[in-house]
């Protein structure tokens, strides 16, 4: 995700348009109101996208979530057929098992039966010959066996139909258990990666949530940031229409400063070679394009930092992002600032001259860096027009 300017940028370029009040025109102000409220623009903008982005995410993540809840509705059913299916298996077996054994024990009994029958059917003649009874009372005790003998039959037959049935309906059940497993299993994958993807889901809208609270924070601050801007616009117009009424005289142009007659032939505030030049830079750590107002060198962590030019600091403490800064009024709307410092060596109101010593390198997370920038009616410049060209 793209992230907006950095805050500090933001956060100097009104600082720097605040302190510059008396060095600047009424429209030079007109213009620097005119750049805040650009980045105020810009950063509403971004809020909206932010929460644009947010809107996306929540109904991705309301998606994904009414997926996980309906596959682990579906995961639960097939876990009740399941336990269904296996309650049936242990019915079955155990009914197979009976089964089973009723029909040992009618095999059993027919086999008895039926050895007896065979037994009987050689003998039926001299039984009829020798036997006290009568022929009649022989037939139907020989006719009462055999119908005996096919009930028997019969019975051992329905039994053996109904282990077939059992049989068939345990192995339908067996069945569609494996069929159940693999879709579980598969229902159980799917719930898985839609919770993995819901964790992830959540985890980027706190992280967008998290940015568009910075971004309207930011909002905020731009928005009194603006305000305080215009009441200074305000003030430096009714001065000037008090001057006015004072002088009746149109306003006298200053004298060209040092830094425009001596522009391309600065010396450089620090010894050490340039880091990072002037403009829209790639930030590699939040993977977007930044602009840098001044430029960067890379120097010796505590060597010393001179004025470019004479003027009267303005600013000299430390500022949110910057660490400590330097600001010096050149007059006729010029300013450079030092950032990065390790010390400061001038006060708030001190006069400085050309290549005084103003402070010393500090160090940062890519090394002893000196930010240096100039500017001019309050916006930022390119300082390698102004300085030499030995580097």
């Amino acid at each position: 995700m793209r992230k907006a300017l950095p805050i500090l940028y933001l956060f100097l370029a009104l600082a720097l348009t605040a302190l510059n009040t008396h060095g600047q025109s009424i429209d030079d102000q007109e213009d620097a109101l005119k750049e805040v409220k650009r980045k105020l623009s810009e950063a509403r903008a971004r809020a909206s996208e932010l929460k644009g982005q947010e809107k996306g995410i929540l109904g991705q993540l309301e998606r994904t979530s009414e997926q996980v809840r309906l596959t682990r509705q579906v995961l639960s059913a097939l876990r009740q057929k399941e336990a269904r299916l296996n309650k049936d298996l242990k019915s079955l077996g155990e009914q197979l098992l009976s089964t089973e054994s009723q029909l040992a024990k009618q095999e059993a009994l027919m086999a008895v039966r039926l050895r007896e029958m065979y037994k009987k059917g050689g003998l039926f003649q001299w039984e009829v010959l020798v036997s006290e009874r009568s022929f009649a009372d022989m037939a139907k005790r020989y006719k009462y066996m055999s119908l005996i003998t096919e009930q028997d039959r019969s019975l051992y037959n329905n039994i053996d139909s109904k282990k077939r049935l059992i049989v068939r309906d345990k192995q339908d059940r067996e069945s569609k258990l494996m069929t159940l497993a693999q879709v579980k299993g598969e229902t159980e994958r799917e719930a898985s990666n839609l919770s993995d993807d819901e964790a992830q889901q959540k985890k980027l809208l706190s992280r967008v949530q998290r940015e568009k609270s910075s971004k309207e924070a930011l909002v905020r601050e731009l928005q009194e940031s603006a305000r305080k801007l215009q009441r200074i616009i305000d003030q430096l117009e009714k001065e000037r229409k008090a001057e006015l009424a004072r002088s009746r005289n149109s306003h006298v142009p200053a004298a060209p400063s040092y830094l425009e007659r001596n522009q391309g032939s600065l010396n450089w505030p620090a010894d050490g070679k340039l880091y990072s030049s002037f403009g829209l830079k790639k930030h590699e750590k939040y993977n977007t394009y930044i602009q840098n107002n001044g430029i960067d060198i890379l120097s010796a962590a505590g060597a010393p930092v001179r004025s470019v030019a004479a003027g009267k600091v303005v600013y000299a403490e430390r500022f949110i992002g910057y660490g400590n800064v330097v600001l010096i009024d050149h007059q006729s709307g010029f300013y450079t600032l030092y950032g990065n410092l390790s010390d400061i060596l001038v006060a708030t109101g001190s006069r400085v001259e050309i290549f005084q010593q103003i402070g010393t390198v500090g160090g940062s997370v890519d090394g002893p860096i000196l930010h240096f920038e100039v500017r001019q009616g309050g916006k930022p410049v390119d300082p390698l027009k102004w300085l030499n060209k030995k580097r």
